[in-house]
This record gives C-alpha cells, sequence and structure tokens, in this order.
C-alpha cells in the first residue's frame, strides 16, 4: 500500500494519509461540527499528510503525526503497542521514555522535534520493532498467502457485490471542505460498509456466478494453502534494479534450480507450474541506511541546540545493513512426497548439493545431501568420503569429525579421489558442512 496514495482500502497497516483524512473529514461533515473553518481543516490535513510548513519555526507540528523526515511519529507508536500485543509480539521500543524526553530544538534555523542523547538506543529499539513487525505479522509469509487468496475473491465477486475502487482526489476533498452537507458522503458510505462481513457474503451465496470466488475463501477457511517450501536472503540489488526486477530474476533463477533438480532425478518430477514465488524487502525506515542519521538529539546542558549523535555516541553492537530483500518458494501441495521432494530442491538451490561416494572414483555406497554433518559414519553409515560430485554451492570437507584437522573447499565440479581436493595425503572427508 502507497501511504501516500489516495485509494481507500482495507489493510493491517494504516490508513493512506489522505483516505485518513477524507474520513475524518466526513465524520466531521456528518456531526455537523461547525467549530472548525476551511482554514482549520487545511491545516489539519496538512498534519496528517506530514506537509512540511514554510515558515522554518513551524516545522515541528508537521513531525508529530505523520513525520516523513525520520518516521518517529505517534502514529507508528499507536500501531506498534497495539499490534505488539494483539499479536503477542515482544514489544521492546518504550514510546513513554521517548516521549519524556522530546523536546523543540533548533537546529540551524529551524526548529525540530529532538531527543535526549541517552535515548539514542531507545530510538533504534522503535524501528527494530517496526522491522520485526513486518517480519513476523504484516509480512508473514501465511499472511501473504491468506491476502493473496483474499485479494482474488474480492476480484472474482466485484461484479456481484459492486466492489469498486474508491479513489480520493485532491480535488474531492476541497469540494468536501467548502460544501455546508451534512450527508453521508457515498463513497464514504460504500467504504465503510465493506467490512469482513464481505468474507461471509461471498462465502455462502447461494446463486451461481460465485463459484471461484468461494473456492477462495474455502481454502483461506479450511487452510486448503500453498506450502511455503523455503525462504531466503537475498543479495543487494544492483543500483539500478528495483523489487520488481528482482522477483522476475527470482523466478527466473528457481525455475532453471527446478529443471537441473529434475535431470538430477529421473525418478523425480516437480512441476513448474504448481510452484509461485515471491520477493520482500524489509528495512529499518531508509532504504539501506541507519534511521540515527535522520534523528536530532540535545545534551543536558544544552537543551536549546540539536544536533545528529557522532558515530562514536552510538552502539557498536549496530547492524551495517538495514534493509533486506527476502526471496520466498511457495508450492501447491500434491502430496506429502512431492513436498518433501520440492524442500531439497529448495535446500540445494539456496545451500548446494554434494553427492559423497565411499570409494574413489565415485564407487561404493553414494549418499546425496543439502546438509552438512559431523560424522559421515554417523549420519550415512560410510567410514570415510573417498570421492564427491558437487552440483552446487560450496563445500568444507574435513579430515577429522566434527569439522576438525584440514579442511578442503570445494566448488562445483567432480572429485575422484582425495588428492583432487588438495589433500596432501590422500587422506578422505570425515565431516562436512556447506560454506
Amino acid at each position: 500500500m502507497n501511504p501516500g496514495g489516495g485509494t481507500l482500502n482495507c489493510s493491517p497497516y494504516p490508513l493512506p494519509t489522505t483516505a485518513s483524512f477524507w474520513i475524518l473529514l466526513d465524520i466531521i461533515k456528518s456531526r455537523g461540527i461547525t467549530e472548525l473553518d476551511e482554514e482549520d481543516l487545511r491545516s489539519i490535513q496538512k498534519l496528517i499528510n506530514g506537509d512540511y510548513s514554510k515558515s522554518p519555526k513551524k516545522i515541528f507540528l508537521f513531525e508529530i503525526l505523520a513525520n516523513k523526515f525520520n518516521g518517529i511519529d505517534v502514529r507508528r507508536w499507536d500501531y506498534f503497542a497495539r499490534d505488539c500485543h494483539h499479536l503477542g509480539i515482544p514489544n521492546s521500543f518504550d514510546h513513554q521514555r521517548l516521549l519524556k524526553s522530546a523536546r523543540v530544538c533548533e537546529v540551524e534555523g529551524e526548529n525540530h522535534i529532538c531527543f535526549r542523547d541517552k535515548v539514542a538506543d531507545n530510538v533504534y529499539d522503535m524501528f527494530h520493532t517496526r522491522y520485526s513487525l513486518y517480519l513476523q505479522a504484516y509480512k508473514h509469509k501465511i499472511v501473504n498467502i491468506i491476502a493473496d487468496k483474499i485479494k482474488k475473491a474480492l476480484l472474482k465477486a466485484k461484479d456481484k457485490f459492486e466492489i469498486k475502487p474508491i479513489l480520493v482526489s485532491q480535488d474531492d476533498i476541497e469540494n468536501k471542505i467548502k460544501s455546508n452537507s451534512t450527508a453521508e458522503d457515498e463513497k464514504t458510505a460504500k467504504f465503510i460498509k465493506l467490512t469482513d462481513h464481505i468474507f461471509e457474503r461471498i462465502l455462502y451465496y447461494n446463486k451461481d456466478g460465485l463459484k471461484g470466488a468461494q473456492k477462495e475463501i474455502e481454502d483461506v477457511v479450511r487452510r486448503r494453502l500453498p506450502k511455503c517450501v523455503g525462504e531466503t536472503r537475498l543479495s543487494k540489488p544492483e543500483e539500478k534494479e528495483d523489487i520488481s526486477q528482482m522477483r522476475e530474476a527470482f523466478k527466473a533463477s528457481w525455475n532453471t534450480a527446478v529443471k537441473e533438480w529434475n535431470k538430477l532425478h529421473p525418478t523425480v518430477f516437480l512441476d513448474m507450474k504448481d510452484f509461485n514465488t515471491d520477493v520482500i524487502q524489509l528495512d529499518y525506515n531508509k532504504n539501506n541506511e541507519n534511521p540515527l542519521n535522520h534523528v536530532y538529539f540535545y545534551r543536558k546542558k544544552k537543551q536549546t541546540k540539536g544536533y545528529k549523535i557522532k558515530k562514536y555516541e552510538r552502539s557498536s553492537l549496530l547492524p551495517e545493513e538495514f534493509t533486506e530483500y527476502v526471496g520466498r518458494v511457495y508450492y501447491t501441495k500434491n502430496s506429502d512426497e512431492e513436498e518433501k521432494d520440492a524442500k531439497e530442491c529448495f535446500k540445494w538451490w539456496r545451500l548446494g548439493m554434494i553427492q559423497l561416494f565411499e570409494q574413489e572414483d565415485f564407487q561404493g555406497s553414494m549418499h546425496e545431501t543439502t546438509v552438512g554433518c559431523r560424522s559421515v559414519e554417523d549420519r550415512f553409515g560410510i567410514r570415510a568420503v573417498h570421492s564427491c560430485k558437487v552440483f552446487s554451492g560450496v563445500w568444507k570437507l574435513y579430515e577429522g569429525r566434527d569439522f576438525s584437522q584440514t579442511c578442503h573447499q570445494l566448488e562445483e565440479g567432480v572429485y575422484p579421489k582425495p588428492a583432487m581436493w588438495g589433500s596432501q595425503s590422500n587422506a578422505p572427508a570425515l565431516s562436512l558442512k556447506p560454506k
């Protein structure tokens, strides 16, 4: 959802600022509140939108509700506390401590909300809480699957129940501000009626024409959902690569992996049509930038001047990266055995796969694995590895158990004897793990 957009829609995230003001404006008009004139209403809209005033003395007012400068605002504090409480997610962020230390200070001729320097770690906790909520709730793998199902159901039922996008422009807002009507607006009325009851209406509607929509809802109710066979952190995209291009590249890479897996396993067939892929972006606030870079602080002995905290004053335990990309692969389950094969394919794709042979020249007992082990004898029942084939990934082979003694790093290729992977004495491997 676009935080600055003008489309009313239902979502686990806060409403877009334009939509929030539209609903507030409708409440004011329909309740006949006359104490607020047109100029007051426009000022309220600016505060909700976080639009900075031209007056440098009043910038701090636009950092309270929707802070576009550094993201610290009461709107986030509200849904942090609410969602953490109802989802049972620990909230390490103490907004009361931050609120008590907040004060307006001068920063290069402008007035900004600043915080005491000693609460810098508390500010970081706020952004970490935001990241945790997106990871564990808002963009959770199952949440995304269910949201996609419900979206498909609404699209398939939109004609039957007249579900249409409700767009609000600035012209609409201006007309409503100037209007003296106290009647509920048609657009708002439609939006308010679009509640959770639409879920049951679709599910239990008896007439024809909704079977497709009903199936999507039934899948959610009966938990007939695609399985997430794996997720992986992806490397940072190229400068000119956006999230949509990353999704296409991730999908193409997975399809290639499925093809290769099918070649390596003639008795197993994974159909690419049974898979869906997705890439999500998780960050603290600013893309790949420390959020503290945009926060002003003040000192105990100088409480009227704000400044940016120095690097040596920050915790040394903060991460170096503040944005990450997560790739996920979903599988439409046909059988438990196929789901297991799909998970193994994912491990092979991301971690790598290696074939181990008990004797040189790929003879003797053979075992295939995508994970490491502290002892090949305990794991596979063979005394040692004398030859191997690395199909993907980078592997570390050790001449001793428990990843001890000499280590050899193997890339993709075939190794008919220990000397081929660098063993000076042609000693076999007794343990191994992916790099």
